[in-house]
């Protein structure tokens, strides 16, 4: 190749690479990383976490955070709302959504999946949307210490499961075709029946009557396997969770 032609490709490639830190320039891929508790990744399709400071591109606010899963659902800023940002609190990490939300590169189905969110609210009372939709009330909210799950302005609401305005951490388990389940800390589950065919497009954003509704809380970590854990796999993902972000669990 002429050397111009290589100097061409030079800039093409370090113009990309420029749109990522320098971390994430590595072959990163969906064996990289052990999920917590050593769990199989088997399904694993969403996987976000603070405590990883090289995933997340700041400028100054958020506006890229790396997918850990393998299956490139990276989130990335939205043009509304306010920004959040990654920053530490009691020396962990977090990313701080006030009145914020973000985009996933690919949407996550909301019929199947079992989630863990390490989350922390400033309030309990309140509307803390989880996983959404902007065009159409559908998604997953913290609302006033209970779990409300919409799909095409249907709600359905799980008992009181706990407060979050401490770090916690919330496990959501999805079934097809039958109970569903919520709960704190690996406390009481909760359970509520929730049928959607709907796939959530943003974290932090749900549509509503009033127009889209934006998280006031932050996030540690988040991941969510589209097929039911076993018991023993909850509890390892809730212990290694607990250990890892200074949150008491059975």
């Amino acid at each position: 190749m002429p050397k111009h032609g290589v100097l061409a490709a030079l800039v093409i490639a370090t113009s990309v690479a420029a749109q990522w830190s320098a971390a994430l320039s590595l072959p990163l891929s969906a064996g990289a990383y052990t999920a917590p508790g050593g769990v199989s990744r088997s399904g694993l399709r969403f996987w976000v976490d603070s405590a990883e400071t090289a995933a997340i591109r700041q400028n100054p606010r958020l506006q890229f955070w790396f997918d850990k899963s393998g299956e490139a659902r990276h989130l990335s800023s939205v043009p509304f709302g306010v920004l959040p940002y990654a920053t530490a609190v009691s020396f962990r990490q977090q990313v701080l959504f006030e009145d914020g939300a973000m985009a996933i590169g690919s949407s996550i189905p909301l019929n199947a999946l079992t989630a863990f969110f390490v989350i922390r609210g400033g309030l309990d009372t309140g509307y803390h949307p989880l996983l959404g939709r902007i065009d159409r009330a559908t998604g997953l909210i913290v609302d006033t210490k209970r779990l409300r799950s919409m799909s095409a302005g249907g709600s359905v609401l799980s008992g009181v499961f706990g407060s979050i305005n401490s770090s916690g951490i919330l496990m959501i388990r999805m079934n097809v075709a039958a109970t569903d389940y919520v709960s704190l800390n690996g406390g009481t589950e909760y359970s509520f029946n929730y049928n959607t065919t709907e796939s959530a497009t943003h974290v932090g954003a749900i549509y509503s009557s009033s127009g889209t509704r934006l998280l006031r809380a932050s996030i540690s970590e988040v991941l969510i396997w589209d097929r039911a854990l076993s018991a023993a796999e909850r509890t390892s993902v809730l212990r290694a969770l607990g250990a890892k972000w200074g949150v008491t669990v059975p």
